[in-house]
């Protein structure tokens, strides 16, 4: 009867072990290892079998022994999976602790419960010995130098916390999730293709490794990179992009957003999009959107992507791109000017000339546009952009502070162009910035013929000044009128010069 008995624990064993190996039911990975009830119960029921055919002797104790010692490991074992399930319930990742250390502690146990059996039989005998080794070498695995060098590097890893489980890595090029480091090998999940890479931990000792989850686990960096056109300004190029960075939804922490020019090919400039993502998982989705935003981008500010071309073009056909180019940024700088309040004076010709003998310049973020104290020059209408204004620091520390933004369709520099005074204030770039330059001798060659123009462009602008300082009518007329004189006398002076 207890031989019946026996048989259908150990047939039992079999079937819990196969759903544990298949993994079909929800519980399948609470079931415990049935390796050691195994060999626990196949040595009772050999010890039944010897003993019923009337055999005894040392072989038969140490049968006994055998499954005494098996069905207390596998108690063992049992209540470490207990241990390593609330641990796992514990864990703020839900990952359960490395393999490597259940193992570990599994041979402890096992040492501890064979050195104590052995101790009370009274003998440690030659069978004993071997019975000892041979439990070590069924638990850790054929010896040899290929197995000891990958216990090494997982005992490594695990001192030097390299990595643990649920971390996202990528060893000797492989990229997936930690799932388990075992004596021989770690085993990566791989999401993309849904596949596990068993990587011996041999290897992990001459390969890099790159650690996604550290030093946080709760934010993934990734870097995207990106290439296009050559005649994309580099200022407006950079701010498109980390526009499209920090308008994405899984985007975290934008303020550390990065978008840096890496080279410049034939073809392309190529810039590198440094961004950080919560959930590593979602990277190739993440990635996929940026890359679309950005074609959309490009394509809504007249850029294409580059691509190779071998250029057809003559030298006629290049001229005339050119120059439709430059009749469209004249249109587009004569009505931002003609829509300025401080041009009324002017006629449509006299913008027209400004626009036509003036250039367009662009800045890159934090280049210099003016210096402050800088005499005289250029006054400067926003097309595209913004700019800082500067002063130095008003409690008297070291360096500049930013005092206003000046957004498209503004003007600066005026006072300074049309009175040759030191200039009160720096302007710095702060985006992609486009200037429409009216230079001193456009603005001589304009008022010094039309005195009437020059009288409405001083009164507009003294208007503009009382708004800002709360001017008293009187203060205004007399900041109108000074104007007008040292406007003269830079002309004259500029003329005569």
């Amino acid at each position: 009867m207890t031989f019946f008995f026996l048989l259908a624990l150990l047939l039992l064993t079999v079937v819990l072990g196969r759903l544990r190996q298949l993994r079909t039911r929800r519980f399948s990975r609470l079931i415990p290892s049935m390796t050691f009830f195994r060999v626990a119960l196949a040595a009772a029921l050999m010890s039944r079998v010897l003993t019923g055919f009337g055999l005894q002797g040392e072989i038969v104790d140490w049968i006994a022994v055998v499954a005494k010692t098996g069905l207390w490991v596998a108690l063992a074992e049992l209540a470490l999976d207990v241990i390593w399930v609330v641990v796992t319930r514990l864990s703020h990742r839900g990952v359960a602790p490395p393999r490597i250390l259940k193992d570990l502690a599994l041979v402890a146990a096992a040492l501890a419960v064979v050195a104590a059996e052995l101790n009370s039989q009274g003998v440690l005998t030659t069978i004993g010995s071997a019975a000892v080794l041979g439990g070590l070498a069924f638990i850790v695995g054929p010896g040899s130098a290929t197995q000891v060098g990958n216990i090494s590097s997982a005992l490594a890893v695990q001192v030097e916390r390299q990595f643990s489980v649920g971390d996202w890595v990528e060893i000797a090029g492989e990229l997936g999730r930690v799932e388990n480091i075992s004596w021989n090998s770690t085993y990566l999940y791989d999401d993309v293709d849904d596949r596990y890479i068993v990587i011996p931990n041999s290897l992990i000792d001459h390969s890099k490794t790159i650690n996604y989850s550290r030093p946080s686990s709760l934010e993934y960096r990734l870097d995207l990179q990106v290439g296009l056109p050559l005649e994309m300004p580099p200022g407006l190029a950079m701010q498109m992009l980390l526009e499209v960075l920090n308008s994405h939804e899984s985007v975290i922490d934008t303020s550390r957003s990065r978008v840096v020019l890496k080279s410049i090919d034939q073809d392309s400039i190529n810039y590198v999009l440094k961004f950080f993502v919560g959930d590593f998982r979602l990277r190739n989705k993440i990635r996929t959107e940026i890359f679309s935003s950005v074609w959309y981008a490009v394509e809504r500010i007249g850029y294409a992507l580059p691509y190779s071309v071998v250029d057809l073009r003559t030298v006629q056909s290049r001229r005339q791109l050119q120059e439709q180019r430059r009749i469209k940024e004249e249109q587009d700088s004569f009505a931002s000017l003609r829509s300025i309040d401080l041009f009324s004076s002017l006629s449509d010709d006299e913008i027209r000339e400004i626009v036509r003998n003036d250039r367009l310049i662009c800045f890159g973020p934090g280049e210099m546009v003016v210096e402050i104290a800088a005499v005289g020059g250029s006054m400067y209408v926003v097309m595209e952009g913004s700019c800082s204004v500067l002063i130095p620091d008003p409690s008297g520390g070291e360096g500049m502070v930013e005092v206003a933004q000046l957004p498209a369709g503004t003007i600066f520099g005026e006072i300074s162009a049309l009175t040759n005074a030191p200039r009160t204030a720096s302007i710095k770039a702060a985006s992609h910035l486009v200037l429409q330059e009216i230079s001193q001798q456009q603005i001589e060659t304009i008022f010094l013929s039309n005195q009437e123009a020059m009288a409405e462009f001083a009164k507009v602008m003294a208007c503009r000044e009382a708004s800002l300082k709360t001017f008293t009518p009187e203060e205004t007329k007399s900041f109108e009128m000074g104007l007008v004189e040292r406007m003269t006398k830079t002309f004259n002076k500029l003329m005569f010069s």
